[in-house]
């Protein structure tokens, strides 16, 4: 007995590369995060968590 018709689920979580305003370096950040993340190099705040999705404050390049 074949289940086609039932989808399978997808998680709405990815990681994605962020790239820093200041000095351009990117990071891989994941994106409902629980904690602050901030750059490696020069220390700016790259994403903030909110309730479910983080607030990026940077440049999404993509996703890894």
């Amino acid at each position: 007995m074949k289940k086609d018709h039932i989808l399978t689920p997808e998680p709405n979580s990815k990681f994605q590369k962020i790239k820093c305003m200041e000095c351009d370096e990117e990071q891989i950040v994941f994106s409902h995060n629980s904690s602050k993340v901030t750059c490696n190099s020069c220390g700016n705040i790259l994403s903030e968590p909110t309730g479910s999705k983080a607030k990026i404050n940077g440049k999404i390049s993509g996703t890894a």
